[in-house]
């Protein structure tokens, strides 16, 4: 049964192939950090303005969905729910995604999930970036460092804040505890909002040696 419409579908799959189909694919959307494009936005547009101004601490980001109906209510689902059973479809998605992208450029070596604060991994019981990143794992070979950083601060929740309270709350919260012996990176999270979380982890691997980061995410939030 479908966990969405509730018909009837394999039993293999979580979602039918008609839910499937219909998930808010991300389409017009920023060619660098993958914000999604209002509807009014040019057509020969390349970049959003954040990333025509700003240097950022990732070179590229892979996302195949938009945050809204019913991805938004599937990845809250997985998060505070452990429905697990959403996560399957979603990180498909992505494979098809990141085989896209890596046709004709080297794949990262490894992956690092976006780490919880050990304060809200034990109330939540698990990591649901940690969840993708294994399952991920398993359908591209790339090997995942599940304890190679950590999150040191808590801080206030970054949801509600703007992108500028985000940037500040999140600064100095990533801190690395093994070296990382790679040079090409995969940060592998559920929704990449304004991009301040995993920003900010990318400039520590880039500070610790890491030269290229990408990200990899199942959904952007759109700002419109």
């Amino acid at each position: 049964m479908c966990l969405l419409c509730l018909d009837d579908c394999s039993p293999v799959q979580s979602i039918c192939n008609s839910c499937l189909i219909n998930l808010p694919a991300l389409r017009s959307c920023c060619d660098k950090c993958r914000e999604p494009f209002p509807p009014h936005q040019p057509d020969d547009s390349i970049l959003c303005k954040r990333c025509q101004t700003t240097p950022r601490h990732f070179e590229s980001c892979i996302s195949p969905l938009i945050y809204r109906f019913p991805v938004s209510t599937m990845v809250q689902k997985i998060k505070y729910n452990r429905c697990l059973l959403f996560e399957r479809p979603l990180t498909a998605h992505l494979v098809n995604s990141l085989q896209d992208h890596y046709c004709d450029t080297p794949w990262p070596e490894a992956l690092i999930p976006v780490p919880l604060h050990w304060w809200k991994l034990r109330k939540r019981g698990f990591n649901q970036a940690g969840v993708i990143a294994s399952q991920l794992s398993k359908a591209t070979g790339v090997p995942v460092l599940h304890s190679h950083v950590k999150r040191v601060s808590h801080g206030t929740p970054q949801q509600g804040l703007s992108a500028s309270q985000r940037q500040k709350n999140i600064r100095g919260a990533f801190a690395i505890k093994k070296p990382i012996p790679f040079t090409h990176i995969a940060v592998v999270d559920d929704v990449m909002t304004t991009g301040a979380t995993t920003e900010e982890l990318c400039r520590v691997l880039k500070k610790h040696g890491v030269q290229t980061v990408d990200v990899w995410c199942l959904a952007r939030t759109p700002t419109f």
